[in-house]
């Protein structure tokens, strides 16, 4: 499903803190893996200084620095006897990564959300933010430690992932994270953990409560009730339907939970207290009566959540089916 992994490096160790899930991807799927630096061009300032010659060498000099750290990198990672390419390129950050993706169809985007290029911060909100609001292909994205809870020497260990949690609300277009999933599951021999959020009993208590319910007592909280015993079973069939998508796909374990309150919230405190897990979800689909769309819930999801998070961008909403 991946022909190829484009792991962007910036020099700094926070970024590298994606390194040891790209070793366990290689090992299960064997796809060739391109590093990337992007570095920045020659100061404008220098051109009334310096001739045109002198500026070339420097930036042959920014280019030879970039690919002699990204095999360097390579050099860590030939245990894996896999195709590594490097590749320096200088400009924008985040316009060279979509463009290098974009070169070679079915490129999983592998990276951490934290690390340094130049004097910007490779954050959300920054490159790693960019890249995911533009890029069409799958997106893995590792939220680097601090740099004092974090030891280098982990850059050689082995991860461990143990499930990989899907939040799904319904959705033809949240369901096309599901051949991902599957294809991760088979390959690192991961259990999916299906999830779907509901309605709490407070919102239908806060319809229950309109102006058309007055005078009936306590009819709306047994009302409100039963509203979310529905909309629990709704889910749980739903669910279930998905887990027989996923045995046809080829998918041996699953799991299937259905947790009530906010999408954002309920998906965040799932991958907090379920360790070692991998979020796989798209960048788009319905919420109740709002949308999941960057911004909302997979935003949150990708800014708070401590393990790996895999986005699969949907299509615009012109685009959807």
């Amino acid at each position: 499903m991946y022909s190829r992994m484009l792991v962007p490096l910036d020099g700094s160790e926070l970024a590298e803190q994606v390194l040891p899930y790209v070793k366990a991807l290689g090992k299960a799927y064997q796809s060739p893996i391109t590093l990337m630096r992007v570095y920045d061009p020659v100061p404008p300032e220098l051109g009334d200084e310096l001739h045109g010659v002198y500026l070339d060498q420097i930036a042959t000099s920014f280019r030879n620095n970039a690919e002699s750290y990204l095999q360097q990198i390579a050099t860590t990672l030939k245990e894996l006897d896999l195709p590594i390419s490097v590749v320096g390129r200088e400009g924008d950050p985040a316009a060279c990564i979509i463009s290098e993706a974009e070169k070679t169809p079915d490129t999983l985007i592998a990276m951490a959300t934290h690390g340094r290029s130049g004097i910007t911060q490779w954050l959300l909100g920054s490159v790693t933010d960019r890249v995911l609001h533009a890029t069409n292909c799958p997106l893995m994205m590792v939220r680097a430690k601090p740099q004092d809870e974090f030891n280098k020497k982990n850059l050689d260990g082995d991860v461990t992932l143990k499930t990989i949690i899907v939040p799904l609300d319904g959705s033809g277009l949240a369901e096309r994270i599901l051949p991902h999933a599957a294809y991760l599951a088979k390959g690192l021999d991961l259990p999916v953990t299906l999830v779907r959020v509901t309605n709490p009993i407070d919102q239908y208590l806060s319809i229950t409560e309109s102006p058309i319910m007055e005078g009936l007592g306590n009819v709306d909280v047994s009302l409100a009730e039963d509203m979310v015993r529905e909309g629990d079973d709704e889910a749980k069939k739903y669910l279930q339907g998905i887990t027989g998508e996923l045995r046809r796909l080829g998918v041996a374990k699953t799991n299937e939970i259905v947790v009530q309150g906010r999408a954002d919230s309920a998906v965040v405190d799932l991958a907090s207290s379920t360790p070692d897990s991998l979020v796989a979800m798209t960048t788009r689909g319905l919420s109740g009566v709002g949308r999941w769309v960057l911004g909302s819930v997979t935003d949150r999801v990708v800014r708070h959540s401590g393990d790996p998070v895999l986005v699969v961008r949907g299509p615009d909403e012109g685009d959807a089916d």
